[in-house]
């Protein structure tokens, strides 16, 4: 248990991300491509586990005067730093070695991941703004990774909208760390004294305008209403539009945010709302 909470396992849903383009193709049931892109993924996980170490490493100061990330094994002392970076350097061998047997054009992009990562954890996560972009472009390296994988060409509205939903979200994580800073003298990171609650809140309102009008554009374009010619496709927006309120609800109102996964784990309201807009889409394309 130890060790993968080191390696943060269950980060991995996060690589999910990467079976989006076989989704929307079509060719979710196509064993092949579908075999491919999970060991993919099997593979993308190990190496986004070395990203995880290497930025623990990093923030170890920082870890040990939080309430909950004081308990993480690096920093509270559990396992020393060389070791994890040991396992850390193995788990990458592994992640790249299965990436670069499958697609050499997928191993190209993890190792552009890797590289934008160590750039993060080393000083961009300090520069404002560029901190929560650079968490977005890390899910749309993903859905890349997926195109590649499996010979799927992504269009610009899919790479949009990833961005935007995964920019929002790392958003209303960066505003949880800003709140804890300005009501409770709390700093989890240098580049919250950058931002106050008030512009957090300006960019989330931004941002969420954007996400909808972009989704709407989206299911209302020539290609994707030509390539699934239902007329559920507009039913996928309430879902989107329900989600988004109530991300901004446990937002603004409960001033949560710290783990997007703990609230899509804890949150039944959103786990139905994902559901219905998966059900929904996948009754659409297949």
């Amino acid at each position: 248990m130890l060790y993968l909470k080191l390696i943060r396992a269950n980060n991995w849903v996060k690589n999910l991300f990467i079976l989006l383009p076989l989704f929307f193709s079509g060719e979710l049931f196509n064993l092949t491509k579908l075999s491919n892109t999970i060991f993919v993924v099997v593979g993308f996980s190990l190496v986004t586990s070395f990203v995880y170490i290497i930025n623990d490493i990093f923030d170890i100061n920082f870890d040990k005067n939080h309430p909950e990330k004081r308990f993480r094994p690096i920093a509270s002392g559990r396992i020393s730093i060389n070791k994890s970076v040991i396992i850390g350097s193995l788990l990458l061998l592994i992640g790249l070695s299965i990436l670069l047997i499958c697609s050499r054009n997928a191993f190209l992009i993890s190792t552009i991941y890797v590289g934008l990562n160590l750039l993060y954890s080393a000083s961009l996560k300090h520069v404002s703004v560029i901190d929560f972009v650079i968490v977005a472009v890390g899910f749309v390296l993903r859905i890349l990774i997926g195109g590649e994988i499996g010979d799927v060409e992504l269009t610009q509205w899919m790479i949009i909208m990833v961005f935007l939903l995964c920019l929002f979200i790392a958003i209303t994580k960066r505003r949880y760390d800003v709140y804890q800073y300005e009501f409770n003298d709390q700093i989890n990171r240098k580049v919250v004294t950058k931002y106050t609650v008030e512009f957090m809140d300006k960019l989330l309102s931004i941002n969420s305008s954007t996400l909808l009008v972009a989704y709407l554009l989206f299911i209302t374009s020539e290609g994707v209403l030509t390539r699934y010619p239902s007329k559920y496709l507009m039913l996928t927006f309430l879902f989107v539009l329900i989600g988004v309120f109530r991300y901004n609800q446990i937002t603004f109102v409960d001033n949560e945010g710290s783990s997007p996964l703990k609230i899509l784990f804890e949150d039944i309201f959103l786990q139905i709302t994902l559901f219905l807009w998966l059900v929904t889409f996948f009754f659409i394309i297949y």
